[in-house]
């Protein structure tokens, strides 16, 4: 049984990640945790003026998390959500290590939608101790995950799921 672990923010490469997920531990059955990282600046200064807005972002990814348990769930799926705070590449790496993870699943891109790996899968990727995934697909070319344009698009299945407590 293979230990999943899928690295999560609100870009369109992160919903492409969790579907690759979901559909691998469906597969065989394995162990799937996600991941979703408070982004700090690492300046302790600026850190601390912006509690209001850490706030907000943590409720956010929060929100994200739950919203992933939800489609994993309706998959036939047990995810387990953790949020981590840091530098998102280092944060990743170091819950690949403590969830001992099989294989990491990335989504590719930015979440301002630059083409490429993006700059937190460039740097996870090679400094990665198992397997990396890097996930593309429709949501990479503008399309979403049932191959409609962005512009004609609803949202994601699994961005559908209303967060509940469980």
């Amino acid at each position: 049984m293979s230990r999943i672990l899928v690295a999560l923010d609100d870009s369109r490469g992160s919903e492409q990640a969790l579907e690759a997920a979901v559909r691998l531990a469906q597969q065989d059955g394995g162990r799937l945790t996600a991941v979703a990282v408070l982004e700090q600046t690492g300046n302790p200064a600026l850190d601390q003026l912006a509690e209001d807005v850490k706030t907000q972002a943590t409720d956010r990814l929060n929100v994200l998390l739950q919203t992933a348990v939800n489609y994993a769930r309706s998959r036939g799926v047990r995810l387990i959500p953790i949020l981590h705070e840091g530098h998102p590449a280092e944060a990743i790496l170091r819950c690949v290590e403590e969830e001992q993870a099989s294989l990491l699943v990335l989504g590719a891109g930015s979440r301002n939608g630059d083409a490429g790996l993006g700059g937190t899968a460039d740097q996870v990727s090679n400094h990665c101790p198992c397997t990396v995934l890097i996930a593309r697909g429709a949501a990479q070319e503008g399309r979403d995950v049932q191959g409609r344009h962005a512009d004609q698009a609803e949202s994601v299945p699994w961005a559908d799921l209303t967060p509940t407590e469980g």
